[in-house]
């Protein structure tokens, strides 16, 4: 992909404000999405097909529509934090890093934090759009999900875009270049799929490896979905969504937040490595 849209200030130019700023990088991001045409329509159309596919299987049980979409709607949040937004963006960070984009625009106005949050907002409009069509895709072919709680919905979002675009920030200066991404990221994609809670329920694991998956970045993500949606756990058990039920999943989430932006500090990098 080109990143020809992405200039930095001149020195000649007046100095532009924190919101104007944000808001050039930002058009300039998704610019070089658009352009992309392919890219961007195999990344919005994966949800939807995703739940024709689960639909025209016959996997659905009777009068369990709503339930099997709240199950699809959960893994459709995981997957899209995990290769959406922090597989795609390490991969993005490398790629401009290395091309000395981002030497570039630190020689203007611009703050680290603005870049990495420019940067990221092609991912995250993706995952928004991948969830608003895997919703729609639902209450057409199974039933849409039922919401108790919003606010933990909306936590579990936020807080995992959060999270994992400090993860794929930290990540990027581990990576020497985009080919390596698929090893450097490995670890965290490996944990946070298998000790989420989707695949391997965790009543399942001897109670050492449950409490340490409790700790893994995905599980307060999903934790904190399964609460929202009130749906039933894959041990059969009604997720509630009171608060004292989610206080373990949001101390979770605050603490890979913390860690994520210390090793966001620690090991991003802005020059290429050499």
């Amino acid at each position: 992909m080109t990143t020809t849209a992405l200039k930095p200030a001149t020195a000649s130019a007046p100095r532009a404000s924190r919101p104007a700023r944000m808001l050039s990088l930002v058009r300039a991001e998704l610019l070089l999405l658009v352009r992309n045409r392919t890219t961007l329509f195999n990344a919005v159309a994966l949800a939807p097909l995703t739940v024709l596919l689960f639909a025209s299987l016959g996997m659905t049980p009777d009068s369990g529509g709503s339930a099997v979409a709240g199950m699809l709607l959960t893994s459709l949040v995981a997957l899209a934090l995990v290769i959406v937004v922090y597989y795609n963006l390490t991969t993005t960070i490398v790629a401009r890093r290395e091309e000395l984009v981002l030497k570039r625009l630190l020689t203007g106005d611009v703050s680290r934090g603005e870049i990495i949050t420019a940067t990221a907002a092609p991912a995250v409009l993706v995952l928004l759009a991948q969830l608003v069509l895997g919703v729609v895709a639902m209450a057409v072919w199974l039933e849409a999900p039922t919401v108790q709680n919003p606010l933990w919905v909306a936590a579990a979002v936020v807080g995992g875009v959060v999270l994992f675009v400090l993860l794929a920030a930290a990540s990027a200066g581990l990576t020497r270049t985009v080919e390596t991404a698929q090893l450097t990221t490995l670890p965290i994609l490996m944990v946070a799929t298998a000790l989420s809670g989707l695949a391997i329920p965790l009543h399942v694991m001897p109670d050492a490896l449950e409490t340490v998956a409790q700790w893994t970045p995905m599980y307060p993500v999903v934790a904190l979905v399964q609460h929202g949606l009130g749906a039933v756990a894959l041990d059969g058990t009604v997720a509630s969504g009171a608060l004292a039920d989610v206080t373990q999943p949001l101390a979770a989430l605050a603490l890979w937040i913390v860690l994520g932006g210390l090793a966001t500090r620690r090991w991003m990098r802005w020059e290429p490595r050499r």
